[in-house]
């Protein structure tokens, strides 16, 4: 059976019914809500009427809407069970700002008597997934149609697709961008309660297999629906009653990493307010349509377009020692977001700090390493409405045993910098596990060597050294080690562990060292 597509191109503006109480040309969501990093501004479409419109999709260049407003030779059917007049699908001119404009039926044949619901194209736009009542139930049926490329503008092979039973209902589908997977909102049961978000697969022959719910993180016990798949299927958007938000239908975003859904954000209380916000189409990575309901009548809705800019933020991460608490320069960081792409590979500075831009929808791992201590991973997701600077994240490293070898402790090196006795603060955490060993052994005395490496004069290095030597010295004490168990040498650049010509930075580091001789009595 073939059945037409109708949708006329490109007609001039005439005569649309507008709301009266809309005529603003912007509303923007961040005037009342500042300290939002993520800002969406919001302007009229050119379309919504006093009764509702609901965005859906994009095809042909067209965007389409399903409403209960009549339009020209337009049949509308009022619904008895619901006390309102049923949807029809519209379609739309979108000019270059992405605003619309005169709404025309999408198609005769496909709009039935009933109440029509979201619906959803293939790639190649020649497979449609589309809902609608059927009689006076509100239960929506999912169909699936094939346009007729032969014959533009017929479509043929209207199938069902049986999900469930007559008893429940089956709405907002959307098919990723790959063409094998169909998203869909349901309330049959096995679910969290409510309406949850389903997934299933899409057969070479377009039926639908394995059927799953994407669990918890996305769904809950009250009602998820409106799916929308990003175009490189790396995030699921959707408009959920049930997580935290600010009332009524929120939109959030979850990442989509292997199968499994993670990181669910609300996008923030620029978009999101106390009324439903629903159907987040992105049409542009910043550009889109969000339907929000009336004031009035939370069962009608206006369709708005939006823009969306994000502030700068920063992320400070600072690493420190498990028992002390004391800031740890020259870490290793690594810093990947959830599909484990790498953001930055870098050291702590001098404050046992990494500063990096970050986006408060991200989700960030971050593994710090150090010789002697052991790696930590520590997974962290800014938060949206932190202005500029999000809170200091502190990853604690915990440092390996001190234990005697051949009369050395086994121990990390006592940094100093370059012409300097004086101990950086990744030493001093060392030193007062220095300090806890002669503690826990009474009978142990050690001898602190100190050496330099070979750059200027020997007299001078010989000095150096015994400062740096005397240096640590005082430092155990103050500490409360016994000093009648501590001597300290200094022995210049005469014991080198590199002797090289022209040394690298590191080897004149190695070579920069504090060693400690043990002799228990």
């Amino acid at each position: 059976m073939k059945k037409l597509f109708f949708c006329v191109l490109s007609i001039p503006f005439i005569g649309l019914s507008q709301n009266n109480n809309t005529n603003n040309s912007t509303k923007n969501q961040d005037e009342l809500n500042p300290n939002s990093l993520l800002h969406f501004t919001l302007s009229e479409t050119g379309i919504n009427s006093e009764l509702s419109e609901i965005g859906t999709t994009f095809f042909k260049d067209k965007f389409l809407i399903i409403s209960n407003k009549k339009r020209r030779h337009t049949k509308t059917t009022f619904n008895k069970s619901l006390n309102t007049y049923n949807n029809n699908i519209y379609c739309t001119d979108v000019d270059k700002e992405l605003d619309l404009s005169y709404p025309l039926q999408f198609s005769k044949v496909l709009d039935s008597e009933n109440n029509e619901g979201a619906m959803t194209f293939s790639k190649d736009e020649n497979t449609i997934y589309y809902t609608q009542t059927d009689g006076e139930s509100s239960n929506f049926k999912l169909y699936k149609a094939s346009l007729d490329v032969d014959i533009q503008g017929y479509w043929k092979d209207i199938t069902e697709l049986k999900i469930t039973t007559d008893d429940y209902s089956v709405e907002t589908p959307f098919l990723n961008h790959s063409d094998n997977k169909l998203y869909f909102s349901s309330n049959m049961p096995g679910g969290y309660g409510g309406y949850d978000i389903y997934s299933a697969d899409i057969t070479e022959n377009g039926t639908i297999t394995n059927i799953k719910n994407l669990g918890n993180n996305v769904n809950t016990s009250s009602n998820e629906k409106y799916p929308f798949i990003s175009s490189d299927n790396k995030y699921i958007y959707f408009s959920s009653e049930g997580h935290n938000g600010y009332g009524g239908y929120d939109v959030l975003r979850s990442s989509i990493t292997n199968n499994n859904y993670t990181n669910t954000v609300n996008l923030g209380p620029s978009l999101n307010t106390k009324k439903d916000e629903v159907s987040f189409i992105l049409a542009e990575p910043n550009k889109g349509y969000i339907s929000i309901n009336k004031i009035d009548n939370r069962e009608d809705f206006d369709v708005y377009r939006f823009t969306t800019e994000q502030k700068e933020q920063e992320l400070t991460i600072s690493v420190v020692e498990n028992n002390l608490n004391t800031k740890l320069p020259n870490v290793d960081v690594l810093i990947t977001d959830e599909f484990g792409n790498k953001i930055t590979e870098t050291k702590t500075n001098e404050n046992g700090e990494v500063t990096i831009k970050s986006s408060p929808l991200t989700q960030y791992k971050i593994v710090s390493n150090k010789d002697g201590y052991n790696t930590e991973t520590t997974t962290i997701t800014p938060s949206i409405s932190n202005p500029k600077i999000n809170e200091v994240i502190a990853l604690k490293v915990k440092g390996s045993e001190i234990k005697p070898i051949d009369n050395n402790l086994s121990i990390d090196k006592i940094f100093f910098d370059f012409d300097r006795a004086t101990i950086k603060k990744e030493s001093q955490v060392t030193l007062l596990k220095v300090v806890s060993l002669l503690n826990e052994n009474p009978d142990m005395k050690i001898s602190i060597n100190a050496h330099t490496d070979s750059k200027g004069p020997e007299k001078y290095n010989q000095t150096l050294s015994e400062k740096r030597a005397k240096s640590t010295y005082d430092f155990l004490i103050n500490k409360g080690a016994d000093k009648s168990r501590l001597t300290f040498k200094g022995f210049g650049e005469s014991q080198l562990l590199n002797k090289c010509n022209v040394c690298t930075k590191v080897q004149d580091q190695e070579n920069r060292r504090v060693e400690f001789k043990i002799n228990i009595n």
